[in-house]
């Protein structure tokens, strides 16, 4: 009898936990007789029939980035993108894929439609997923969160803290501090960074009113002589313009390049408060790739590692279709769910956004109920921010 012959693939920016899901994923498929090919550098790879055997290779499920290494590819933008992705398929006589990505990634699946895959979620920006209800109830969170978030949200509430982070330097040097956070559409890691305490957040979903926003800023700042700004990379202002983007150089999704939205911010902040005070210790930060760069946390391990085995066994019991293979919070622990991917038209339909349960625009922060939430993805917070064991 041959062997199934399953392929796995990472797109998109890096995160964390992908090693762990790849080890994960080879040893249970080792286990259950599946022979698992690693398509390198993603959509890209299938196209180009680039795979890795993973006996010969050497990884960990403790180091972060993607033993596949990625791409960015819409095999849309690809003269018959589709069926090229589907010759290759038939070639490398695959009977299943293992997608694992952010919303970009994940939406070329939408144009193999007749080919068993499984979809995984990988993204900092945890904007991949769906809020039911209005209450901020576990339960109805489909995709409890994406892999990588659990991680990048223990980095910035790190960056921002008093313990750890930027909070003594804007204090010993009464200093106003704009950090930057990644997350082009939506603004889940930027307000992650609540538990860390910053003095306000801004967000994609939420257009900045400058002149309301700069009152405050003054107002905490004489009150308190120190500041801490975050701010998402793909933040507005409220005439709906991008904060700092450059609309003439888009990749293959139709994505702007960001620029910098802590820096210009600080320069206008620089500009407008000089009547009230010294500017000159008004300064931007921006982490970058920091935030989705090293090794995993235990929570991400943990859940990557769920997930690889979970994909494997939905293969190896018959499955035929194309299902999301999602997080979810079940008796005060995450386990692994599946959703059916006939209820999506586009991946747009599984974006998920910040709304008013999540975010006070008033007050620049994250709600009660917000904070709520990612204590469930960052906890013990003392040993994030006191390095307790």
């Amino acid at each position: 009898m041959n062997k199934k012959r399953i392929g796995i693939l990472t797109g998109g920016g890096d995160v964390q936990p992908l090693n762990a899901l790849i080890e994960a994923a080879y040893f249970e498929a080792k286990k259950n007789n599946i022979n698992l090919i690693g398509i390198n550098k993603g959509w890209q790879g299938l196209l180009e029939k680039d795979f890795s055997k993973f006996e010969e290779l050497n990884f960990s499920s403790k180091i972060g980035g993607t033993i596949l290494k990625s791409s960015r590819v819409n095999i849309l933008r690809i003269d018959d993108g589709p069926e090229k992705i589907k010759k290759s398929i038939n070639e490398l006589n695959l009977s299943g894929l293992i997608i694992v990505g952010g919303e970009d990634t994940l939406s070329n699946s939408f144009f193999i439609t007749d080919f068993p895959q499984i979809l995984i979620t990988k993204t900092i920006d945890n904007d991949v997923g769906i809020v039911k209800g209005g209450k901020l109830l576990a339960s109805k969170f489909v995709n409890f969160f994406t892999l990588g978030h659990p991680t990048a949200a223990e980095k910035i509430i790190k960056i921002v803290s008093v313990n750890e982070g930027l909070r003594t330097t804007a204090y010993s040097h009464e200093r106003i501090i704009i950090v930057e956070s990644m997350g082009m559409q939506a603004g889940w890691l930027a307000l992650s960074s609540c538990l860390g305490n910053p003095d306000f957040i801004i967000v994609p979903e939420f257009p900045l009113d400058y002149n309301y926003f700069l009152e405050k800023i003054v107002e905490r700042y004489k009150k308190e002589r120190n500041v801490i700004v975050v701010i998402a990379e793909g933040a507005k202002w409220k005439n709906g313009n991008f904060i700092s983007a450059d609309e003439n150089e888009k990749d293959d999704f139709g994505h702007p390049k960001f620029k910098g939205a802590a820096e210009v911010l600080s320069k206008r902040l620089k500009e407008d408060i000089k009547k009230e005070f010294n500017t000159r210790n008004i300064n931007s930060v921006n982490p970058s790739y920091i935030y989705r760069s090293g090794k995993p946390n235990k929570l991400d391990i943990r859940t990557a590692q769920k997930l690889g085995k979970r994909a494997i066994k939905l293969f190896d019991n018959g499955m035929t279709s194309r299902v999301f293979l999602t997080t979810k919070y079940r008796d005060s622990r995450i386990d692994t769910n599946i959703y059916p991917l006939d209820k999506l038209k586009t991946i747009e339909n599984f974006h998920r956004f910040l709304d008013e349960r999540f975010y006070d625009e008033s007050e620049f922060t994250a709600t009660s109920e917000a904070k709520k939430y990612w204590l469930k993805i960052v906890e013990p917070l003392d040993e994030i921010l006191y390095g307790h064991k």
